[in-house]
């Protein structure tokens, strides 16, 4: 007899082989991870090459001071330029820029790596924007009411 844990097969992600693979951002939440860290999980399809179109990607990017550097590259590689902005990982500003890479095309480049407990994993090690898609600016000023807005540029004078 064999058995089936759904609460473990129902949750592994494929092991891809080692190349670049052209994903569409699905979604992004935040999680914790099982070492209390709070991270980002992002879920993308893959859209090329053929052979894995269509299937779902996941990666985990963690919310710490050594760390930001790879979610910086992934919003970067989606297109989305922020490079105005400074703000706190926990605002809701940081979820818009997150939301903005949503549908969003890139390239990730994929290396076969392995847990601490020896199982295969993907690690993402590399993003690229994707030329044809045009690039999105976001300022921060989208999320400032128009009074505001007003306030700050008498104050630049």
């Amino acid at each position: 007899m064999t058995m089936c844990d759904f609460g473990k097969e129902t949750r592994q992600n494929p092991i891809y082989p080692d190349g670049t693979y052209k994903v569409r951002i699905n979604h992004f939440e935040r999680v914790t991870a099982s070492t209390g860290t709070p991270q980002i999980r992002w879920r993308a399809n893959i859209v090329s090459p053929e052979e894995h179109a269509g299937r779902s990607i996941i990666i985990h990017t963690y919310l710490t001071d050594k760390s930001l550097w790879k979610i910086a590259n992934l919003i970067f590689g989606c297109g989305v330029d922020v490079t105005k902005l400074k703000v706190d990982t926990s605002s809701p500003v940081y979820d818009r820029i997150c939301q903005a890479c949503v549908g969003r095309l890139t390239y990730w480049r994929n290396v076969q790596s392995t847990t601490p407990s020896g199982d295969p994993k993907n690690e993402i090690v590399q993003f690229s924007r994707d030329e044809t898609q045009d690039v999105i600016t976001l300022t921060g000023e989208e999320d400032v009411p128009d009074f505001l807005k007003k306030e700050w540029k008498e104050e630049e004078l």
